[in-house]
């Protein structure tokens, strides 16, 4: 008999992009199940060519989260119908990988005798160890109801489709051909960017080898424009704001070298296996670092605690990593 397994993980898209290693280990202990991912709508573009998922689900929990006080009865009506498409099924084993409350009332409402989660919540078999790599700890939660994990890197799969576009817009707006570089220097925490002027530095330091291409959302356009004010469009192009998610995952996959700090481009690129410079200040890297061979993590020897200061670190440990640091390691890892 087919088993039906449901999986949950809905934020944030770095945390789904970690996701995507148990969800092959639950696929490779059981190659025949029908599995179900429930996901935010923000992220699932990620599981858009995952072979290891039969059905996507989507929950908008943005939204919920920002109009509920707004939009009292589309929240409600809309927690009730992603509830409903859950309950559909009866599932053999539910498991979240998330723990949230946001994620936890689809794992008490599914049909199912097992459910297993990440955190301490009640009513499910539960594994809770934050001092664990965010990929471990998901793994812990498999570990719990039988499964084995097998895949400690994750893993992401651009369509044809998706490299064809991706070819097309770097040949439409790269001149030289020259390797690829992609810098992206902003992140959702200011103390977790590296000075845009130590961006400059290295675009400078790095040019007469790579094309250099900066990527972000439609909000950070405007401080990279900023910064590479004069630059011709031969030494840095901006696509940021101006890509997809799935068309942003297709250009990281043709780079030959990701510079980025603690954030998804960081992830996208360990999980594609691109050469990858990450950038780490008030977060822990053993965490939430990245698993690929081909990255190398940097951090500067400044004693610092991994505050996860969001706003405002009077250290500022990212920024004391210097420019020379980051164009040796691009070094080491595009010979």
């Amino acid at each position: 008999m087919t088993e039906t397994i449901l999986l949950i993980k809905q934020t944030s898209l770095g945390d789904v992009v970690h996701a995507t290693a148990p969800i092959r280990s639950v696929r490779a202990a059981f190659p025949d199940a029908h599995i179900t991912v429930l996901t935010s709508t923000t992220a699932a573009d990620l599981f858009l060519n995952n072979r290891d998922i039969d059905v996507l689900l989507t929950f908008d929990r943005y939204r919920v989260k920002s109009d509920w006080w707004r939009h009292p009865c589309w929240t409600l009506s809309h927690i009730w119908r992603s509830i409903k498409k859950v309950r559909r099924q009866k599932f053999d084993l539910v498991i979240d990988l998330q723990g949230s409350w946001k994620t936890v009332m689809f794992l008490w409402a599914a049909r199912t005798r097992s459910r297993f989660v990440k955190g301490r919540w009640w009513f499910a078999q539960r594994f809770c160890d934050p001092q664990l790599h965010a990929i471990d700890e998901m793994d812990g939660v498999l570990q719990l109801c039988g499964v084995q994990p097998s895949q400690e890197q994750p893993i992401l799969t651009v369509s044809q489709k998706d490299h064809d576009q991706a070819s097309l817009i770097l040949a439409n707006l790269l001149i030289s051909k020259k390797k690829l570089a992609v810098i992206c220097p902003m992140t959702r925490w200011p103390t977790k960017n590296w000075s845009l002027n130590n961006f400059v530095k290295l675009v400078d330091g790095i040019t007469d080898k790579f094309s250099v291409v900066a990527t972000g959302s439609p909000e950070d356009r405007i401080h990279i424009d900023r910064a590479f004010s004069g630059y011709p469009s031969e030494r840095i192009i901006n696509l940021a704001g101006d890509l997809s998610l799935t068309e942003f995952i297709a250009v990281m996959d043709q780079a030959d070298v990701v510079v980025a700090g603690d954030s998804l481009p960081m992830h996208v690129a360990s999980a594609l296996d691109r050469p990858l410079v990450a950038l780490f200040g008030p977060t822990n890297e053993a965490l939430v670092g990245p698993r690929s061979p081909t990255s190398l993590v940097l951090r500067a020897d400044v004693g610092c605690q991994r505050c996860y200061r969001r706003q405002f670190c009077k250290q500022n440990c990212i920024d004391a990593i210097s420019v020379r640091s980051v164009i040796n390691a691009i070094n080491r890892l595009t010979l």
